[in-house]
């Protein structure tokens, strides 16, 4: 196909009123279009991992950079890390979100309305009905936003704002090479999955979770640039921060069926947890506009106000679960406070539109769920010698695959936390528990899906333009420039995908397009696109 598109780019035919040209692209331009042409095709494999492993080096020191910024600002108030909030006064802990959220509604004010969008939901929401396109401003007001929520105490998490960044990263370098517009999607995912694999050291589970939450399909074009950008972005955070994981997670020995037993309770209570925050958290996000009170400023208020009296619930949690994971377990009374605390909270204040993720939150609410009753059921049954660790993974699990309705991304993240082949069939286990339950009673989806459905996308409307924008205009335009006859030709760029073929043919009311590329000086024609090709494309 390649060898015949760029054959195409040199057999030209002016037509009357045309503008474009049989000359080709000055020599200094032709690699680039080149790959251009590639790209555009169906056999740019090879190419599409390179840049890949390109984006996941760029992605993976950004995400370096962003973590480090935050804990070296919080290391000046905070000595033992950047979680141990309890370790500032109770007039600390109250005061410094409230002004956390004034320099976040300043930098707000400082974005143009329609840049203000942020998270996962963002990232989502370009690649499945805006052709993978983000935005320069929009990426610098998730970094530094995020780095202030981060700061200032906030129950959010980072790795919602590195996927936004790591996203954008791949977005705005095929933007900028100009790379067909049907390869950006899978660019962003590159940057997505070396987010994810920087933040937790968890290559595998990133290009799990760019596939199943962001891009949403499992293909081989997708796939192995994914892979390769996840790869490098974790020889970065390795080189930085050792071969470690997130968490420290002890040897955890088979279950027992008893175990196993009370493990299925506390997921189907785990799965009503999980419908109750996305819940909470999109009433919260209908409400956002209708309060007299800056929604920012009321919650910093929130926040100041609750980590006033529980400072535990003021960061990430990472601190909390380490605790857990590790085998200090609190009062079975104190986990319950603290779980209501943390999953108010959250919902709360990214409701309201703190820029950070609910990943990190989701994690620490169904590590204390699972501590709980796991406790509580081992309390019940006699149960000897039983590891309140292991209750906690397979919570943790179970509350990030039923808040995102994303069940391979959760089993294999607590795979490659634990290194544990043992917990595989457990975690199984809870995660169809979790998130049937939690489906049941959403009735619509993960938090994602339902952010998406309350901003009026319909998904199910969306799987046609989906796919026609996942494929360049190269894989079916002919050479036959004679279906131009003589009239005036209204020209599509080779980067284009056939969505836009399809919109532009619409505009115009034609059934035929010239297929050019662009040089310094000249419009190259190199094919032609018509109406009947995409149509038997998609049928």
């Amino acid at each position: 196909m390649t060898d015949q598109i760029e054959s195409a780019c040199r057999q030209t035919t002016q037509q009357p009123g045309n503008t474009l040209s049989n000359h080709l692209p000055p020599e200094s331009d032709h690699s680039l279009h080149q790959l251009r042409i590639k790209l555009s095709s169906t056999d740019a494999l090879p190419q599409l991992t390179a840049i890949g492993m390109l984006i996941g080096l760029l992605a993976g020191g950004l995400l370096i950079l962003f973590r480090e910024i935050v804990t070296g600002s919080t290391s000046f108030w905070l000595p033992r890390g950047d979680e141990h909030f309890e370790t500032l006064s109770e007039l600390s802990r109250f005061i410094i979100p409230v002004i956390g959220s004034l320099a976040i509604f300043c930098l707000f004010a400082c974005t143009p309305v329609k840049r203000r969008s942020v998270g996962i939901l963002h990232v989502v929401e370009r690649l499945q009905f805006h052709k993978g396109k983000m935005s320069f401003s929009g990426m610098m007001l998730q970094f530094f936003g995020a780095i202030i929520a981060l700061i200032s105490g906030f129950s959010v998490g980072r790795e919602g704002p590195a996927v936004h960044v790591g996203a954008t990263t791949g977005s705005l370098l095929g933007q900028k090479l100009r790379l067909p517009q049907n390869t950006l999607s899978i660019l962003a995912a590159c940057g997505a999955a070396a987010a994810i694999s920087a933040s937790f050291n968890t290559p595998m589970a990133g290009v799990i979770f760019a596939m199943e939450v962001v891009l949403r399909q499992y293909t081989l074009n997708s796939f192995i640039p994914v892979i390769a950008a996840a790869v490098m972005a974790a020889v970065l955070s390795q080189i930085m921060y050792g071969p470690d994981p997130a968490f420290m997670v002890p040897v955890i020995p088979m279950a027992s069926l008893p175990e196993l037993g009370i493990a299925a309770v506390s997921a189907c209570l785990i799965g009503v947890l999980a419908a109750g925050f996305i819940k909470l958290q999109l009433w919260t996000a209908s409400k956002r506009q209708k309060l007299l009170i800056n929604p920012l400023f009321l919650a910093g208020i929130c926040m100041g106000a609750v980590g006033y009296f529980l400072p535990a619930v003021m960061g990430i949690g990472y601190d909390t679960i380490e605790l857990i994971l590790n085998g200090e377990l609190m009062s079975v009374s104190f986990l319950l406070t603290l779980l209501a605390a943390k999953l108010v909270t959250t919902a709360l204040v990214t409701g309201l539109g703190i820029p950070g993720g609910i990943i990190g939150p989701s994690l620490m609410m169904g590590a204390l769920s699972g501590a709980a009753f796991g406790h509580l059921g081992d309390l019940m049954l006699r149960l000897p010698d039983v590891s309140s660790a292991f209750h906690a993974l397979l919570g943790m699990v179970a509350m990030m695959a039923a808040v995102l309705q994303a069940p391979m991304a959760a089993l294999v993240t607590v795979l490659e936390l634990t290194r544990n082949p043992h917990i595989i069939m457990p975690a199984m286990f809870v995660i169809v528990i979790a998130c049937l339950v939690a489906g049941r009673l959403t009735a619509q989806g993960g938090l994602i899906e339902m952010q998406l459905n309350a901003k009026g996308y319909d998904n199910r409307h969306s799987l046609l333009n989906q796919l026609l924008s996942q494929k360049g205009i190269a894989t079916i335009m002919s050479r036959n420039f004679d279906l131009l006859n003589d009239t005036d030709i209204v020209p599509v760029p080779v980067h284009a995908s056939l969505q836009d073929a399809l919109e532009i043919m619409e505009s115009h009311s034609v059934e035929v397009l010239g297929v050019y590329t662009s040089g310094r000086r000249h419009q190259v024609l190199c094919g032609v696109i018509t109406r009947q090709a995409i149509d038997s494309f998609y049928r």
